[in-house]
């Protein structure tokens, strides 16, 4: 069964299939400066540009890959996912403004190209088949995971002939129930798409709940078909430890981003 180790390097490595490389990195080992140190991969906080470069070679570096590799997605807190492949490298890879538009989630078949995609609380999930020759990562915040950024994922493998039976997950770290607490309107959109599923307990301030976005992500790719035993969970969260990962929640949105990145090995 796969499942998550954490490197002396500054890493943490999802075991999927054969075939499959997937690593999420810590805030530890880059060049940035406060509030970004130092391992920042992003380009959308005020960061040094030639700093998130630097440090996006270092990650890359960990998979045996290059900048011209890299494929990012835009992010937008949305469903969207889209397949890339060879000829749309490098996206996102020297400046935001190439990366895959509207996109929170990628897939690809093809080698040589490495799908990246930055973190500080959101879920990052990893996706890949059985036969390790398609690979996907997903965004999932609040929004993504109820606006169903797992099922337009499972929706496009499937059109390829890839059985959700033989898909393989991975949840990376992210914001913990122990640290995530929304409001009812939120939670209201919970209730409206998991109805008595919806992962919440009753939060600290009245009104206010404690969401698990790794159950709510976790069942809905049961219910799309994902069996649970290929589902794995690192159950880390971000804001607990803050000497290893950024928070956009803990740090009241002044931090850098982990990189979430999966390639198909050549």
């Amino acid at each position: 069964m796969a499942q998550w180790i954490q490197h002396e390097d500054g890493y943490w490595q999802w075991l999927g299939p054969e075939n499959v490389q997937a690593i999420f990195t810590t805030r530890q080992g880059g060049v940035s400066l406060p509030p970004y140190d130092t391992w920042n991969l992003s380009f959308g906080v005020p960061d040094a540009p030639e700093a998130v470069v630097a440090n996006r070679i270092q990650a890359l570096g960990c998979l045996n890959a290059s900048l011209d590799q890299l494929i990012m997605a835009e992010q937008v807190h949305g469903a969207q996912v889209s397949w890339v492949g060879p000829g749309d490298a490098p996206a996102g890879a020297y400046s935001p403004q190439t990366s895959v538009p509207g996109a929170d989630g990628l897939l690809t078949q093809g080698t040589g190209i490495v799908l990246g995609m930055g973190f500080a609380d959101c879920v990052p999930i990893f996706l890949a088949d059985s036969a390790g020759r398609t690979a996907g990562l997903l965004h999932a915040g609040w929004r993504g995971t109820v606006r169903g950024v797992q099922e337009e994922a499972v929706w496009h493998l499937k059109r390829q002939g890839i059985n959700p039976e033989n898909l393989h997950v991975g949840i990376g770290p992210s914001i913990g129930p122990c640290c995530y607490e929304v409001d009812e309107t939120v939670a209201q959109e919970f209730r409206a798409v998991m109805g008595d599923h919806a992962p919440l307990t009753p939060g600290v301030r009245s009104g206010h709940y404690q969401l698990d976005l790794w159950e709510a992500n976790r069942w809905r790719l049961e219910q799309l078909g994902v069996p649970g035993e290929n589902i794995d969970v690192a159950g880390v969260c971000t804001a607990c430890h803050s000497g290893q990962f950024f928070s956009h929640r803990r740090d009241r949105g002044r931090t850098g981003r982990m990189g979430g990145y999966i390639c198909l090995r050549a």
